[in-house]
């Protein structure tokens, strides 16, 4: 699952070109008039986020930031971090799909105001990228945007740019890979997002060559408008072909769609979902009383599997019961959904971040602390920048849909790895994360 943050629901409104058009009154005088640094006072620091708690794409990903504050709470709650708590601020954007004001733009207008020192993990493709000039702009770090774009590897055009999760390319390469051994001679299709996230995970199988017989691409506008109705003929298309393993780049209302229409016509081939919309709880939330044909699909996670041994589950846990304004009457029989986790992971990894930044930092100093440092988080890799690779993790392992709740490692400790290049093989890693660092237990 990803849990997996990605990410996407909407196409941006047209809008958006005419608020970067526009003035951003206010932002030079709020900025200029901080003290030090931008955002930190001797007692704590504030950042912020763009996300869509409410429209189209809030269902599961609005859980992704609340999860990360959670995380932030619980710091807070034992002294914070090297003497300072940390201070969250939710924007919601709608995923830029608000109809007017606030949208992307200006929600990040205004926490550029407020000021924050960083925006940490606002979500999307195109609304990221539609406030990536602004926030370069206004000297304001943009950490792990929750998307698998290759957008935020750019170090040379955004030196302050990071994203956090496995590139789509490099997901649906490893993927790929597994497809090659396991389904050698049959044939594959694929259906895609018609944006950056369809498009880099078809040509990621490519890479690998796994060249799909069909390859089709679905429009969010049309998911929406026609509530789903608009698999109907990408399903038909492929069981006419006798597609015998399909490959769906897919949001978790993309994925219901697809495996609803599929249902209707008993078509049953072998489902392989991105992780971005696999996570099953979410996936049986859009299905409603449809019957949920998911159980048995593979996908691809950088996070625990929840029939996983793992030491951060018990953690994740504890920190989300504790948090009883985002997370209210969630205990120890509530399952654990990949939106929840992949929240907690970026949260963990900014606070692994600020105190290894330590006492006394800037925006400068802390961006170097974070090309300079390997961090530990639920992640089952670890977290590991450079000067030329801002993109987030690097690899993770195969997993399997058990049940509408959980999901399970299909070959347990086997975890892969690669890049987004074309020539970058898929390799077995032995390079994993340790657990929970000391200081957060």
């Amino acid at each position: 699952m990803s849990r997996q943050h990605l990410r996407r629901a909407a196409i941006l409104s047209a809008t958006v070109s005419l608020c970067l058009a526009g003035t951003v009154t206010g932002l030079t005088a709020a900025t200029a008039g901080a003290s030090g640094t931008p955002g930190v006072t001797a007692t704590s620091i504030t950042i912020g986020a763009t996300v869509p708690l409410t429209g189209i794409a809030s269902v599961g990903y609005s859980e992704v930031a609340k999860a990360a504050n959670a995380v932030f709470k619980y710091v807070d709650s034992k002294g914070g971090v090297n003497g300072r708590r940390i201070r969250f601020v939710i924007k919601d954007d709608c995923y830029d799909a608000c109809g007017g004001n606030p949208n992307t733009v200006s929600q990040t207008q205004a926490l550029i105001a407020l000021p924050v020192f960083a925006t940490v993990g606002s979500l999307g493709t195109p609304t990221q990228d539609s406030v990536r000039n602004l926030l370069k702009k206004y000297g304001v770090p943009q950490l792990f945007v929750n998307s698998g774009s290759g957008d935020w590897n750019s170090p040379h055009t955004y030196p302050s740019l990071f994203g956090w999760q496995p590139s789509y390319q490099v997901e649906s390469k490893i993927l790929g890979d597994y497809i090659k051994a396991h389904f050698h001679g049959q044939k594959v299709c694929f259906i895609g997002q018609n944006d950056d996230f369809g498009r880099n995970g078809l040509a990621g199988l490519k890479d690998v060559g796994v060249i799909p017989a069909i390859q089709q691409m679905y429009s969010v506008v049309a998911l929406v408008t026609t509530s789903g109705g608009n698999f109907a003929p990408y399903m038909a298309a492929e069981k006419s072909a006798s597609c015998k393993v399909v490959f769906l780049d897919t949001i978790p209302g993309a994925t219901g769609a697809a495996l609803g229409n599929a249902e209707a016509i008993g078509f049953s081939p072998h489902w392989v979902i991105s992780g971005v919309g696999a996570d099953p709880v979410t996936v049986k939330k859009e299905m409603g009383a449809i019957p949920d044909s998911e159980p048995g699909a593979l996908t691809f996670s950088y996070l625990p599997a929840s029939v996983q041994a793992s030491s951060w589950h018990g953690w994740m846990y504890k920190v989300l019961e504790a948090d009883h304004v985002d997370f209210p009457g969630f205990k120890a029989s509530t399952p654990l959904d990949g939106n929840m986790e992949y929240g907690i992971g970026w949260g963990v990894s900014f606070a692994e971040a600020l105190k290894a930044a330590g006492r006394t930092f800037t925006r400068a100093s802390f961006l170097r602390t974070l090309t300079t440092t390997v961090f530990q988080s639920p992640a089952i890799v670890p977290l590991q920048y450079s000067s030329s690779n801002h993109q987030g993790l690097h690899g993770g392992f195969v997993a399997k849909i058990k049940s509408v709740t959980q999901t399970e490692v299909v070959a347990p400790g086997t975890v892969y790895s690669t890049d987004s290049t074309k020539a970058g093989r898929v390799v077995v890693t032995r390079i994993l994360s340790s657990g929970i660092p000391t200081w957060l237990r």
